[in-house]
């Protein structure tokens, strides 16, 4: 609340007035004015009521009475805070005082030139934010100068020593006004000072504390930015770290994998075939483990983006359901796949993660699945004018889940029970991952389950509608046909000697004629004299020069066909930048290392165009 000085160190806000906060201006000082006004009326009408109690004039006396009461309850009634009600009252009173009294002593004129004072005092009572109530006051000293005219005036006679006494009767009330006036202000006016003093040594003392909190502010906001850097860099080192780590486990799990995708499919013996299928669940097992720790980490950091391209979502499952077929033959588990006949053959999404969520509920289904099947269903759930729900559904068999874990299997590092844990492995994040990566587009995963019956887990995601396509598929089990790749011709950039064997050996396998170099130089220098490569199988990583930096001195070739031939990028790094530089430079796709055959397969069919 604002504080509005006056002259008579009082203002007034509202009818009912609130004293003025600062004791400074208020406390004694309070309304000497209206105090002083008010007691030294009520002394001379208790003077005169004591004078007319000896001449028995009870009317008279009762006046004063009443007059006396009522200038001694008017500072009570301010110091209630009705501040301009007591005001206008004081005023009233004394014009009633200075008629009845001029009424009283009709032959005397001296009373009646109280009421110049009596206007001085309305002005001096009211300041400029009481100019209407001041006015009135001002109004009714008027009135009561007309009043006390047409009662007392005309019959007066003024002699001069009457003259006299109004003379000095002016005079003495010009001087108590401006006395009154010139206290007042310079009291004020000293109180005034005094309390800016005290504000601005409050301000001072404000400033310093204020510019103190600013040092601190700053301090603080340093060691926020240094810990930020900090961050900032520890959170690179772990991305640099993962990658490294991720790169280096991979290159070798490319060899263990692909030679024991190899041996499974050179009809080995019994006795071997066990040793083969341990082999080949431990690497899967490991490379399983390496993506989600490295898939966990990025969606805690909140790295993870999705794609927003077209697929074919027939292939895609198909490709799935092959992955996984070996796995289930080995432990005589039938694996179904069915899509219903209201599903757009072609989608728009984030087709590689659309694979992973499939791929971990797929592997989570078989690992714990003995004997029975699992399914793989995919229905159209609701359609609308420019996208697509889709269920995904992997129904199997299995051990099934106690219905009070089932909300915790979604958890990190949590599985069904120790018992699982202890008889499967795993660490419990395929499926906190699958979640995390359904809700972060939009879906909902579920899961029902019943112990010893089996399990079944709904992923529910939404499609963009593809235009100018066949817009649904056939509906019924999926037959995986294979590719022929007979007469393609392949170049393949790769500097690990392990890792051309492995490719070298799935080559020869499909039909697929292929020149081997050991890095980007050998490759420009072998598409200069070779003119009929169908495409490129390009490791990023190679010494002198590496995939990046021949892939874009291939692409400002002047020949056409080989400017413009399919480039493969190979790569053990899976994150997301090394995807999408992959495409900057110009390459058409990537292949993941270790890398599965059957996608490599189908990719070499699709970019040969053969």
């Amino acid at each position: 609340m604002g504080i509005n000085y006056s002259l008579t160190g009082f203002s007034d806000s509202t009818s009912k007035d609130k004293w003025i906060e600062n004791e400074e201006l208020t406390g004694a000082f309070g309304f000497p004015i209206l105090n002083w006004v008010c007691y030294s009326i009520a002394g001379v009408c208790a003077f005169f009521l004591f004078a007319f109690a000896f001449d028995e004039s009870m009317s008279v006396s009762w006046f004063f009475i009443s007059e006396l009461i009522a200038l001694l309850l008017i500072p009570a009634l301010s110091r209630q805070g009705f501040k301009t009600t007591a005001k206008f009252l004081l005023i009233l009173y004394v014009n009633i005082a200075i008629v009845i009294l001029s009424s009283i002593f009709d032959n005397q004129a001296e009373i009646q030139y109280f009421l110049i004072p009596t206007m001085g005092l309305a002005i001096l009572l009211f300041d400029y934010n009481d100019d209407i109530i001041r006015n009135i006051s001002i109004f009714l000293s008027a009135v009561s100068f007309f009043i006390i005219d047409f009662i007392a005036i005309d019959t007066i006679t003024l002699s001069s020593e009457s003259i006299d006494y109004v003379r000095w009767g002016v005079i003495s009330a010009a001087f108590v006004t401006t006395w009154i006036i010139f206290n007042t202000f310079y009291e004020t006016k000293e109180r005034a000072e005094k309390v800016i003093r005290e504000y601005l040594e409050k301000e001072k003392e404000l400033n310093v504390e204020l510019s103190s909190k600013q040092d601190e502010l700053e301090k603080y906001i340093t060691e926020l930015e240094e810990t930020k850097e900090e961050l900032v860099k520890s959170s690179s080192a772990k991305s640099d770290f993962l990658a490294t780590m991720s790169h280096e486990i991979r290159t070798p799990m490319n060899a263990i994998l692909g030679m024991t995708h190899l041996l499974k499919e050179d009809n080995p013996r019994d006795d071997q075939l066990d040793s083969i299928n341990v082999l080949d669940f431990s690497g899967k097992t490991l490379l399983a483990l390496i993506d989600d720790i490295l898939d966990f980490s990025k969606i805690g950091a909140g790295k993870i983006e999705f794609e927003n391209t077209t697929f074919e979502l027939e292939k895609l499952v198909a490709t799935i359901t092959e992955t996984f077929r070996v796995t289930a033959q080995n432990k005589k588990v039938d694996l179904e796949t069915e899509i219903g006949n209201k599903v757009p053959k072609y989608l728009i999404g984030d087709p590689a993660r659309l694979t992973q969520i499939l791929n971990n509920l797929m592997s989570n289904a078989l690992k714990f699945t003995e004997k029975g099947s699992v399914k793989l269903l995919v229905r159209s759930v609701k359609e609308r004018q420019k996208s697509n729900e889709v269920e995904f559904s992997v129904v199997d068999t299995g051990i099934g889940i106690e219905e009070e874990r089932m909300e915790s299997i979604f958890e990190s590092f949590v599985q069904a029970g120790k018992e699982t844990k202890r008889l499967y492995g795993g660490t419990g994040l395929g499926l906190t991952i699958s979640k995390q990566l359904v809700e972060l587009q939009g879906g909902k995963l579920s899961v029902e389950s019943r112990v010893g019956k089996g399990s079944t887990f709904k992923a529910v995601l939404s499609f963009d509608k593809v235009s100018g396509h066949e817009q649904h598929s056939p509906a019924g089990i999926i037959q995986e046909e294979q590719d022929d790749l007979s007469g393609i011709k392949v170049l393949i950039a790769e500097d690990n000697i392990v890792n051309q064997k492995v490719i070298e050996s799935f080559l020869k396998r499909w039909n697929v004629k292929f020149d081997l170099v050991n890095n980007g130089d050998e490759a420009i220098e072998k598409l200069k004299i070779v003119e009929d490569y169908d495409m490129i199988l390009m490791d990023l990583e190679m010494p002198l020069k590496d995939g990046y930096e021949a892939t874009k001195e291939i692409r400002i070739m002047k020949e056409p066909d080989k400017r413009n031939i399919p480039i493969i990028a190979l790569t053990a790094a899976a994150l997301t930048e090394v995807k999408e530089k992959v495409k900057e430079v110009g390459m058409n796709d990537f292949v993941t290392k270790p890398f599965n055959p059957v996608e490599l397969r189908k990719k070499l069919k699709e970019l040969s165009g053969k």
